[in-house]
């Protein structure tokens, strides 16, 4: 008689049913947190007092230094001594370094447009461009500025990855804070929502590469403008 055990190697757990990861409250807190970022409602040097956050959350201050960990680890927060933990302030190199990141994940999207002909959903495009000029006209910039990075987000899901989209959106919740250190919003996302709405045209055509070299242009552009921020 066979036993039931025999039928597969010892230790063998390859028929045992997979369960979705649950988020623990530190990651739920940092999420929090870096949404709180990429919205633009938390401006760099904002102080982020560990006990008000586990009021606020209703967690364990142990847990809000898990969710600090890992965002500092993300470059969004730090830590100074007799202050505390705080929004983190962009410099001009870590500016040009998002932009080089930004250049690979954006510009090689459309190579792979080009090469592979892929059907791009352009109403999708469409629609972030027209939600940013609707924010644009009720004079809502910091949301314009928001609209602005999920223009950019649906641009890198042509690559159609998740690790890409995970790691693209870590980019632009960083470089949140350089945006926000610019003092005129509306000069600045001003300018490039007409670009956004020629680079979509452009699209919309089937002219691929004219809308990278738009693109180009553009983060070349953006790129000046916020580091010349950061400077002063």
């Amino acid at each position: 008689m066979v036993k039931p055990w025999e039928h597969s190697p010892r230790g063998d757990m390859s028929d045992l049913p997979s369960l979705l990861p649950l988020p623990t409250a530190a990651e739920r807190a940092a999420d929090v947190i870096r949404d709180n970022v990429f919205e633009g409602r938390f401006a760099p040097g904002t102080p982020l007092p560990e006990a008000a956050l586990s009021a606020a959350l209703q967690i364990s201050r142990n847990t809000v230094r898990e969710a600090f960990r890992t965002l500092t680890a993300e470059h969004l927060l730090t830590h100074e001594p007799h202050k505390g933990v705080m929004v983190r302030e962009l410099t001009a190199d870590d500016v040009r370094d998002i932009y080089r990141l930004r250049r690979m994940f954006e510009l090689s999207a459309f190579d792979l447009a080009i090469e592979t002909k892929q059907l791009l959903d352009v109403e999708q495009i469409g629609r972030t461009v027209a939600e940013g000029e609707l924010l644009a006209a009720d004079g809502l910039w910091l949301e314009v500025g928001t609209a602005n990075l999920r223009f950019h987000e649906v641009i890198v899901g042509i690559h159609r990855s998740a690790r890409i989209n995970e790691v693209f959106r870590r980019l632009m919740t960083e470089l949140r804070l350089g945006f926000l250190a610019v003092t005129d919003p509306a000069a600045f996302h001003g300018s490039f929502l007409a670009r956004n709405r020629t680079i979509h045209g452009a699209m919309v055509k089937g002219r691929m590469r004219d809308a990278q070299v738009e693109l180009a242009a553009y983060l070349g552009d953006a790129e000046d403008m916020v580091v010349k921020a950061i400077q002063g």
